[in-house]
């Protein structure tokens, strides 16, 4: 994995930005993108401390919100927490665009996006992972550090730079060589599943995505693109603006294309089955979890994914595999997944009858 160096200390306890290293600046910045949000009662503080270290923008929703609040919960960490709408509708006055496209939420993931030293995403794949993708300057979620004036993007970057900074409560990660290649190897391979092909895609053979959301998958890219157009029209004196909603746009129109295409989808679909059989495979059967019986960041991450799976109706997919079952099981009683993963997406999702089963 490229987040363990040679030593097997996660990369990112390495990594020193000289990007933003004055307080005040990025307190300006952090500021100017919460302000983004049409709602300001959605900026709330999460935890014991008045002013916590960490700021985090995200959404309800998103899948790869739910990993890093996962964490943060499982650290028991507090931080400000920035609940951002990230898909766009038509309202009576016209389009309503995401608030993760606003120009000042996107300049200071740009900072972040400097750090990663990545290129902008080029097209679609399904997948979201920055490692084989690239930068994608128009998504959550989003870290501010302000005590260690840093911005943080990618939720597996994320949740390895918390890990790293404190393991008071839980080490999600393990300092043993060989348990912590396995479970970032888990980790990896979660990071490159095909979510946004699952959640957007229209399955030619078996959809069963809950009414609701497929008629909201419907519009998405349109109202998406249309969004993008009239931000590069609203900033067209910020050229690194520009080629922020240029990458963005070839990303959606990718996924607008391949929406509807039956081999892509079940490719995606495929692809997912292969890797649940797997996961049987690696859960032995007799611990509770991939690191015995110690719960670690690739059981936060393979969680999160799995309620996704159950949410689309794909639960079944492992019903031929009796450790992912279990371990299904095992993970949706944990306290941190049934409100960051479980409750989060009843919440801000169209009602879902398998996962309301939960």
């Amino acid at each position: 994995m490229p987040l363990i160096e040679p030593d097997g200390v996660p990369a990112m306890q390495a990594i020193k930005s000289d990007v933003m290293t004055i307080d005040r600046p990025l307190m300006k910045m952090t500021a100017a993108a919460r302000a983004a949000m049409v709602d300001p009662a959605r900026a709330t503080i999460v935890g014991d401390e008045a002013d916590p270290r960490f700021e985090l923008f995200h959404a309800a929703s998103s899948l790869c919100s739910q990993k890093v609040r996962t964490v943060l919960h499982e650290k028991r960490l507090s931080y400000r927490s920035n609940e951002m709408i990230i898909l766009g509708s038509m309202g009576s006055e016209g389009l309503i665009p995401a608030e993760h496209y606003a120009p000042a939420y996107v300049r200071l993931r740009l900072i972040a996006g400097r750090e990663l030293d990545r290129p902008f995403v080029a097209g679609y794949s399904g997948r979201t992972s920055v490692e084989t993708e690239g930068f994608d300057p128009c998504v959550v979620p989003l870290l501010v550090d302000h005590q260690g004036g840093r911005v943080i993007a990618d939720s597996l970057r994320i949740c390895c730079y918390l890990d790293a900074l404190s393991r008071e409560t839980i080490q999600l990660v393990p300092q043993d060589p060989n348990a912590m290649a396995e479970v970032m190897r888990q980790v990896g391979i979660v990071d490159r599943i095909p979510n946004t092909a699952l959640l957007y895609g229209f399955h030619p053979d078996d959809d069963g995505r809950p009414d609701a959301l497929r008629t909201t998958m419907a519009t998405v890219y349109e109202h998406k693109l249309m969004a993008l157009e009239a931000m590069i029209s609203a900033n067209a004196h910020e050229p690194e603006l520009i080629a922020a909603y240029r990458a963005k746009i070839a990303k959606e129109a990718g996924g607008q294309r391949v929406r509807h295409d039956a081999a892509f989808q079940r490719a995606a679909r495929n692809q997912v089955g292969e890797l649940l059989k797997d996961l049987d495979g690696a859960l032995n059967g007799r611990s509770m979890y991939l690191d015995g019986d110690s719960f670690s960041l690739a059981d936060a991450v393979w969680g999160v994914n799995l309620v996704r799976l159950a949410y689309l109706g794909l639960a079944p997919m492992w019903d031929e595999f009796p450790n992912v079952a279990r371990y299904f099981e095992t993970l949706a009683e944990r306290p941190s997944l049934r409100k960051e993963a479980i409750r989060a997406s009843i919440d801000s999702l169209p009602h879902s009858e398998a996962l309301a089963a939960l």
